[in-house]
Parts: structure tokens; sequence; C-alpha cells
């Protein structure tokens, strides 16, 4: 019997203390986990001597990259140099296979979550990342908006040393507990999962009984990596209860679309969706212009349920008869709140031809 081909998935996450690698056997439903602390002289060019750390590890397991479906990277930075970093670094032959895909760490968790079962992501789910005396939170509950059940993951950090917490301090373990029930009495939560060099010892008693008090709670290096890994399955933005708002840094809260006639009715076409960060977000459309050259576009604003028009109207376009005119629309963010629509002539056929004269519509919306 001839084998089935089955895809294995690649998440790397990379920061300046550690990369991560998880690999995900779709066959096995397996996650094989390496951590690779940096040395204090990598850091200074953390991005290279990560990925350097990557390809060491796949020449020493003799592991081909042809036998990978997808790589995504999530990094701790995500900003525009960093990106171009990861993406100067990569060898041609590996972008030209997979791309570089890249999100931040906020969605590689929430990505986690909800590739996990039910009983993860039905009810609230929360990371805590302890480094640096900072504690950051990424926090995933359920909520209702119209009486339709969402989820919603929100995300922030918390200066330790504003609490009296010392790292390293003979009494961190009670000084961390005491904060940790009144940050929990706040923000409850069901399942609780702990990263960071922080969490790293012995130090944890007290504290570790207060975590799991009525909890599950599990620790583990390669969070992050694990999300960018499973997101190689698909991209979670909608569940059967509802949509997954990622109220996160970098995330888009808005999706951008029109209203045409479908099927005799008037609907609400999408041409972006929500659920990935700015650099991630675009969109492309078809449409054909009636007697007007107007085109409205909506902006609906899913974390407070509410919508923008904004029209564009095309000049300078042949005289054509009305619906001979088809426009592709192309829309960019160039940031979380702004972005451009490219309208191009694609004209009708060879009757009407095309001119494609391209009008730019820049956008800016309202948070």
């Amino acid at each position: 019997m001839q084998e089935l081909n089955t895809r294995k998935f690649v998440g790397i996450d990379i920061s300046e203390e550690a990369v991560q690698l998880s690999i995900y056997d779709e066959a096995t439903e397996e996650m094989v986990e390496e951590f690779f602390p940096l040395q204090e002289k990598e850091r200074d060019d953390y991005i290279s001597s990560g990925i350097e750390y990557i390809h060491k590890y796949f020449e020493c397991n003799e592991l081909s990259w042809e036998d990978y479906s997808s790589v995504h990277f999530s990094m701790k930075d995500i900003s525009a140099g960093s990106r171009e970093t990861l993406k100067n670094v990569l060898p041609e032959e590996f972008v030209e296979r997979f791309g570089v895909n890249i999100i931040g760490r906020f969605r590689a968790f929430v990505e986690y979550v909800f590739h996990q079962e039910r009983v993860v992501w039905d009810r609230n789910t929360m990371l805590l990342e302890y480094q640096d005396n900072i504690l950051r939170y990424i926090l995933v509950e359920s909520i209702y908006r119209s009486k339709q059940k969402a989820y919603r993951a929100v995300t922030q950090e918390v200066n330790l040393s504003e609490h009296g917490i010392v790292e390293g301090s003979d009494t961190l373990d009670q000084d961390f507990c005491k904060m940790i029930k009144q940050f929990l009495l706040k923000n409850p939560t069901h399942i609780i999962f702990l990263t960071g060099n922080g969490f790293e010892g012995n130090w944890m008693k007290r504290t570790l009984n207060c975590l799991c008090s009525g909890r599950r709670v599990f620790l583990g290096q390669n969070i992050y990596a694990n999300g960018a890994s499973l997101l190689g399955i698909r991209q979670t933005s909608l569940l059967e209860d509802g949509m997954i708002l990622m109220q996160g840094p970098e995330m888009v809260q808005h999706a951008i679309g029109i209203v045409a006639a479908e099927n005799g009715r008037q609907q609400y076409i999408p041409i972006t969706a929500i659920g990935k960060e700015w650099f991630n977000t675009k969109g492309s459309i078809d449409i054909i212009l009636d007697k007007s050259h107007k085109v409205d576009f909506f902006y609906r604003n899913h974390r407070d349920n509410e919508m923008e028009i904004a029209s564009c109207e095309v000049k300078d376009l042949p005289k054509r008869p009305p619906k001979t005119t088809r426009m592709h629309v192309e829309v960019t963010f160039t940031s979380r709140l702004e972005g451009i629509i490219f309208l191009t002539d694609m004209g009708f056929g060879t009757m009407y031809p095309k001119t494609e004269k391209v009008t730019v519509f820049p956008f800016k919306l309202i948070s």
C-alpha cells in the first residue's frame, strides 16, 4: 500500500534571549520542541544567530526543508527593521519555497490556544510571561456580543517593581504570591501557561500553590514557536460560536468591504478580515461600476461594533455604458489604522478595452 502523504509544519520564535523551534507532524499529532538560549555575544545580531542555530539543528539531525509544508516565524520585536533583517538573513531558496511569514508573539499564543481541544479555549485561558521583572499576560476570554458568544484576546504588561517585587530577592516567593492572588481575582481564569526565565529555578512554592488552586497550570518555553507551527494548519479567525477579537499590538480591528448586489439582494462583501497583524492584512476584489463612478467602502470596527462609510470617486475613465467597467480593488494596510486602496480600470473585454489607470484612495480608520 502506498504511504499517505502527511504534512509537517515548522514554527520558529526569535528573540534576544533565545530561539525556539517547534515541528508539528499532522499524521501523529506530535510536536517536537527545541530551545536554544543565546549567549551574550550573540545578542547584538540575535536574528542571524537564531537562524544559524536552526540551520545547524537541521544539519546535525539530517533534516531537509523539502519535507515541510510551511514555516512560520514569531518574533518578540515585529518592527519593520526586524522583519526586514529576518528576510535578508534567510537563504534565497528558503524564501522562494516558504516566503517570509512573520507573526507577533501575541498572535502566536492565541493561535496556539485555539488549536487545542475545546476545553482549553472555551474557558478563560491565560499566558504569564515573567522576565526582567516584567510580568506580561495574554488573556483569552469568552464574551457575549449582541447575545452571540465570541472570544476576546487582550494583553498587558505589569512592572513588578511597582508592587515591591524584586527578581532574585529572598522574599520573591511571598511577594509574588501576594500580587498574583490579587491579579487573578481581577482576571479570573481556568488554565494558565507559564513561560519566561523568571519562572525558572526552585523559588516558587507559595506562588505555585496559589496558581494551581482550582486551575490547570503548564510551564514551558516553546509556547510561541508551537503557535507559529500550528498556524501552518490553518489561521484561526472564526469559530462556530462566533468571532475571535485579537486586541493586541499591531492587530487589525477593522474589516474593509463593499455593499453589492448578490443573488438579487444587497449584501456586505468583505475585502479584508480581522485576525492578523496589519502588515499581514490585505485583500482584493473585482467590481462592476453602474451608472455612478463612485465606490463606497465600509469600514467595520469589530471591537466596538461600529461602521464607517467612505466614498471614492473614480475619475477620468473613458465613456462607457453602465456595467461595462470592471475595477480591480486592492486593499493594503500601512499601519494598524491606515492604508491605501488601489482601484485599477480593467475595462470590459475587447469591446471596452482596459486603461489600467489606477486611482489611489488612502484611508484612516477611527480606533
